[in-house]
């Protein structure tokens, strides 16, 4: 859970906050109102969103799931590993 501070704390601990790397919230009268995260998390989420609108990339992921995928062996030597 990513720790929460209120705008005042935020302001004055900006610098430090962004230069722990870790997730933080801020509020507004104990109201969430902005969520701050690395920029290796936030890549990741987007990553993650580019898979669940892709519908081959899910169909894949539930044939994985369920055990009823094929097992390719992955060409190490390929960008996108031969698939």
């Amino acid at each position: 859970m990513p720790s929460t501070y209120n705008i005042k704390e935020a302001q004055a601990n900006l610098t430090k906050l962004c230069r722990s790397g870790r997730k933080f919230v801020i509020s507004n009268r104990n109201r969430p109102v902005v969520v701050a995260l690395p920029v290796e998390d936030f890549e990741a989420l987007l990553e993650t969103l580019d898979v669940l609108e892709d519908p081959a990339a899910m169909k894949a992921v539930r044939a994985a799931k369920a055990g009823t995928a094929k097992y390719r062996a992955l060409d190490l030597s390929d960008e996108n590993f031969g698939l």
